[in-house]
């Protein structure tokens, strides 16, 4: 056993000092990613990451003799399913109803299959929800196109791809409170006011 005198001769031992800690390449990852998580939404690159809100149809250019651009959201089960009633014809065209209950006669002059041409239905612009009219939308030739390469006959509706499809339009006329009917099996449905009728004269398709 160390006498007094011993331990108080012995060296005191100091203790090393502590590594100083290393900034890992990881640590950096994640602050780089944290600062550009903060900073990109406030400046101009966001423009090109993120893709801008999808521009709507505008109301204010339709009138009838005019021509606007509208965006639809459909199925090509829509070319069945979609349905009006009025008793009124507008340039040649007509709802598939004169009423809630006749449907408008057949024209026996008018072709087996024409895809609808002057069959009016309802639909509403995307992203806007805004009720517009078309005349034989499914007779423009790249709708038809869809139609033929996806007929829905026999099909699940679920199972169809929805597609945009933008649309070069023009009105011809307009409808006062027609009857609307989203699917064979639904409640006729009144729309309030006049709705304006257009007739497809160009569409561009999309993938939604």
């Amino acid at each position: 056993m160390a006498t007094t005198a011993e331990r108080r001769a012995a060296p005191t031992r100091r203790r090393a000092p502590e590594p100083a800690p290393v900034v890992s390449g990881r640590f950096w990852i994640a602050a780089a990613l944290l600062g550009a998580m903060v900073i990109i939404p406030f400046s101009p690159l966001a423009n090109l990451i993120t893709p801008p809100e999808p521009k709507g149809s505008d109301p204010a250019t339709w009138g009838v003799g005019k021509t606007s651009t509208v965006k639809v959201t459909l199925i090509t089960a829509d070319s069945n399913l979609l349905s009006c009633a009025a008793d009124k014809p507008i340039d040649g065209a007509h709802c598939a109803y004169k009423s809630e209950t006749d449907a408008w006669p057949a024209d026996p002059s008018a072709p087996a299959d024409d895809n609808n041409q002057n069959v009016i239905q309802p639909y509403r612009t995307w992203p806007d929800n805004k009720l517009i009219l078309i005349a034989g939308l499914w007779a423009e030739k790249h709708m038809a196109m869809r139609l033929h390469r996806e007929p829905p006959t026999g099909v699940q509706s679920s199972t169809l791809a929805r597609f945009v499809a933008d649309c070069e339009v023009k009105f011809v006329g307009s409808l006062d409170a027609p009857k609307l009917r989203w699917n064979p099996g639904a409640q006729w449905q009144s729309e309030p006011g006049a709705a304006l009728v257009a007739r497809p004269v160009n569409c561009t398709i999309s993938e939604e």
